[in-house]
């Protein structure tokens, strides 16, 4: 299995003699990735996992002696490319960052998927999709001559509505501020959602009416009702459908279900847009090659060290943890690369968070 670089609880307890820059809670892909671009800002930094292995759900483990399974996440392609020109986008699903991070010389190896699908129907035929324009064609025409020709303008519909959300995933959304922020504060965030709105809406200007209805139709849609208006066979609206089912509870006639579809067309590897690609040797190479990264950028990376408390200075801030072994390291800023419940509402104090903030941690689906 992928082990992260192990300390005891002594190592632990000598991080006490420092007081790092910052700390970051859990070695998922996430906390690794900002870990890398802080410390090579020249900051001091500490990763502090729960765990013997790191990688969060990006990882690789031994399950059957002699058999490596990646444990959660399965394929890479959402890997937001932007972060290569923008290091200050630092909590989104993860980036590939694999040249501005050079993870290919830390043992990244990325497999594209070829064909992406194969799909067999009882009556012997079969319908098999790949990135190959002309093969896509003539499996497609098996089934129906006019969904083959329907088939390229659906693909350049679906890139287009991803190249609008593009700026959405790779930029800071507009947040609510507390009554209690200063006037700088205030005004700062004005500007701020001001810039948002009207890039937005500017998009969406040049987007066109009936475009940006299409786009609205397919957020808000069932992927059934999707498919059935673009195609008419069977196979291949099956073959798209689970897209818009995979990793969800729902069915292709869930409301909403047309959103997953994009959302898996939004990514890419090597900068062909929709494609998926496996990694060698596991999901847990991709947080194993980020660690490399980390490590060379000078990041400590503690494993078995579990965070049971922030820890709250006379003025409000945080300004370290608390270790589950009563161990105390202290930081000027904390990064939580746990979920919002278990950072808001296990991990600090009671009575610090406006009661209106925590209601909304608590009901966050």
């Amino acid at each position: 299995m992928w082990r992260g670089y192990h300390t005891t609880s002594n190592s632990a307890r000598a991080l006490i003699n420092q007081k790092w820059d910052a700390l970051v809670i859990g070695g998922g892909h996430n906390g690794l990735t900002a870990t890398a671009y802080l410390a090579r800002s020249g900051l001091s930094v500490a990763v502090l996992e729960r765990r013997h292995v790191i990688g969060g759900t990006a990882i690789t483990e031994e399950l059957v002696p002699g058999f490596k399974f990646s444990r959660c996440s399965y394929l890479q392609s959402l890997l937001r490319p932007t972060v290569i020109k923008d290091i200050s986008l630092l909590y989104i699903i993860v980036t590939p960052f694999i040249l501005e991070l050079d993870l290919g010389r830390h043992g990244l190896k990325l497999l594209k998927r070829n064909p992406s699908s194969f799909t067999p129907c009882v009556d012997g035929r079969y319908l098999l999709l790949g990135s190959d324009k002309t093969l896509n064609h003539s499996e497609i025409s098996k089934f129906s001559k006019r969904d083959a020709e329907a088939y390229p303008r659906y693909e350049r519909e679906l890139e287009n509505f991803c190249k609008f959300m593009d700026p959405l995933l790779d930029s800071s959304p507009p947040e609510k501020l507390q009554e209690v922020a200063s006037f700088n504060s205030r005004l700062k965030n004005n500007l701020q959602k001001s810039v948002f709105w009207a890039q937005l809406m500017q998009r969406a200007v040049a987007m066109g009416q009936k475009e940006l209805l299409d786009f609205m139709d397919l957020l808000l849609s069932p992927a059934s009702k999707v498919l059935n208006n673009w195609f008419e066979a069977d196979a291949l609206k099956a073959t798209l459908a689970t897209d818009a089912v995979i990793g969800t509870t729902g069915s292709v006639s869930t409301p909403g279900s047309g959103y997953v579809l994009l959302h898996h067309v939004m990514g890419e590897t090597d900068g062909d847009r929709g494609i998926w690609s496996f990694v060698e040797g596991g999901m847990g190479s991709v947080s194993l090659a980020i660690s490399r990264a980390t490590k060379e950028a000078g990041v400590t990376i503690v494993t078995e060290a579990e965070v049971s408390k922030l820890i709250i200075d006379d003025s409000g801030k945080v300004s370290g943890v608390l270790l589950a072994d009563c161990t105390e390291l202290h930081s000027s800023v904390v990064l939580s690369n746990a979920t919002p419940y278990r950072t808001f509402v296990e991990l600090l104090p009671q009575n610090v968070l406006p009661y209106e903030f925590l209601g909304a941690i608590k009901n966050t689906d």
